[in-house]
């Protein structure tokens, strides 16, 4: 049989265009995207060659809703949700069957239950072949709960080569699953659980080795790296150290998460370098004590250690990323200025800042449910961009517009060339990298000049000219990744706000649109 598996647009809820690049997309003649959904790779895995499995991603295509399929699944996250209805809906009304699973189909079964023909609840590995079987026996039950199947013990290899690996910076890689810490906001116990299972490391280097021959000549500036999809690296320091030497002969770069004890163990730290981590980010989260406090967050994240956390990782030549959520109760007005100034004096510049949001089935949810302050309980909205809630100490106005300018201040090219700067500053301290080859700094005038000499990619072509020029400059990746990440960032706050009730008129807006484009085709058959 035919099955299509189809990873639904985040970023189009957000923009038109997606979580994409215009400008990788005119420099490199097609569409970009950060790293294909893991769970489409497995499935891929697990399906008997007898079928056809074809993997889709919106992120970087159109769906062609009239491709015959038998089986359509859909994996989505809340904020994906809508859309998801909206695909499974065009595809059952062509008479194919459609199976929706993912965190949000965990959480929310009997909502999804009414836009599909059935629902996977929980991890899927285990319960995916035996889905197969019964859809071709005509037996396709409504529900699939993953505590009526084996726990899943042994993670299943990704098959790469399913998806368009071309068009994506990283290949996704998993080494661990599950975490055992239960911060209020979090929503890993129903993706991951809190069982910390840990994959043979001769297993992880296997499937680093089979995307390697997918990839690009040693060497390039643009080969694609890895990124850990762990929630978090280091619940176990024998088997860490353990992987990133088993790592260190493998020519790769890649990008992890974990918890700040990481950056405090030396000997990991070293031996991440070795292994080729190019970036490693930590779950900061809040510069109130009061707010980690409220979040149940782990002893280890103590404020006055920040400094020395990122200073350790990037005289080794690793860029330290920070993820700072804005919204806690113990939040005023002033949190977002405070923020810029205490994120500025610690230097780097991958902050991610998001809301914070209450995921269904989250103690926050629950307490804030209780409290009667959650307004918007539609999970499309549930982006970690969108207040659905209402904040303790200001307005949702005033939340929405500080988080959406302390999210443009830390992409203005000022700030980015200012973190740089420190990070270039650190490595040197560290003798952990070089400053750029002639032949790299040549390398991004040319593309300066060949592939982004239009009007309207002058700000990504002065940030490379300043960082070819640059004396101190280190680390091509890093500068490149910086400028997409500022232009992903300026694009996405150009909006004064998130409002529901507005997405709802457009999206209402397009989907009559949309049917009368139907409609009139049908009238007018070729």
């Amino acid at each position: 049989m035919r099955i299509l598996f189809i990873a639904p647009s985040f970023g189009k809820n957000l923009l038109t265009q997606g979580l994409t690049s215009p400008t990788i997309a005119t420099a490199k003649g097609k569409t970009y995207a950060i790293m294909p959904n893991l769970t489409g790779l497995i499935f891929a895995t697990l399906t008997p060659e007898k079928h056809t499995f074809i993997y889709v991603d919106e992120e970087i295509e159109d769906i062609d809703f009239n491709l015959k399929a038998d089986l359509v699944a859909i994996s989505s996250m809340s904020a994906q949700s809508n859309r998801a209805y909206h695909i499974a809906a065009k595809f059952m009304a062509r008479g194919a069957r459609v199976v929706i699973g993912g965190i949000h189909a965990s959480v929310m079964s009997e909502e999804v239950a009414e836009y599909c023909d059935s629902v996977v609840v929980g991890q899927g590995e285990n319960i995916w072949p035996v889905l197969l079987e019964d859809f071709e026996k005509g037996e396709l039950r409504k529900f699939y709960y993953a505590k009526d199947f084996p726990p899943v013990e042994r993670f299943v290899s990704p098959k790469y080569d399913a998806c368009k690996y071309d068009q994506y910076y990283s290949f996704p890689i998993q080494a661990t699953r599950g975490c055992p810490y239960s911060c209020e906001f979090c929503s890993i116990k129903h993706s991951s659980g809190h069982r910390y299972l840990m994959r043979p490391i001769e297993d992880v280097v296997s499937d680093i080795n089979k995307a390697e021959k997918l990839n690009g000549p040693k060497g390039r500036y643009d080969r694609k790296g890895f990124y850990f999809v762990d929630d978090n690296l280091y619940v176990n320091r024998e088997y860490t150290k353990n992987l990133f030497t088993a790592m260190a002969g493998l020519d790769i770069t890649w990008d992890g998460q974990g918890t700040m004890n990481t950056a405090s163990d030396e000997e990991v730290v070293k031996l991440m370098a070795n292994s080729g981590c190019l970036s490693f980010s930590f779950g900061f989260e809040s510069i109130n004590a009061e707010s980690l406090k409220e979040s149940n967050k782990p002893k280890c994240n103590v404020i006055t250690d920040y400094q020395d956390v990122v200073r350790n990782l990037q005289k080794h030549g690793i860029a330290a990323g920070g993820y700072f959520i804005m919204g806690f109760d113990g939040d005023h007005v002033d949190v977002f200025k405070r923020t810029l100034d205490f994120v500025s004096d610690l230097g780097i510049f991958q902050a991610f800042v998001s809301l914070l949001t209450p995921f269904q089935g989250t103690e926050l949810y629950r307490r804030m449910d209780g409290e009667g302050r959650i307004f918007e309980k539609h999970g499309q909205f549930y982006n970690s961009w969108t207040c659905t809630y209402t904040p303790k100490n200001m307005s949702v106005r005033e939340l929405q517009a500080g988080f959406r300018w302390l999210n443009q201040q830390l992409a203005t090219q000022e700030y980015v060339k200012n973190a740089m700067e420190r990070f270039w500053e650190d490595m040197a301290l560290g003798n952990s990298a070089k400053t750029l080859k002639l032949s790299e700094r040549l390398l991004l005038i040319a593309i300066s000049l060949f592939k982004l000499h239009s009007k309207a990619h002058k700000a990504q072509r002065d940030f490379l000219y300043w960082a070819a020029f640059h004396p101190n400059a280190r680390n091509m990746r890093m500068i490149l990744w910086s400028m997409l990440r500022c232009e992903l960032v300026d694009r996405l706050h150009v909006r004064e706000s998130f409002d529901p009730a507005e997405h709802r008129r457009l999206e209402a807006l397009e989907a009559e649109a949309e049917n009368k484009a139907e409609n009139k085709a049908m009238a007018n058959p070729a």
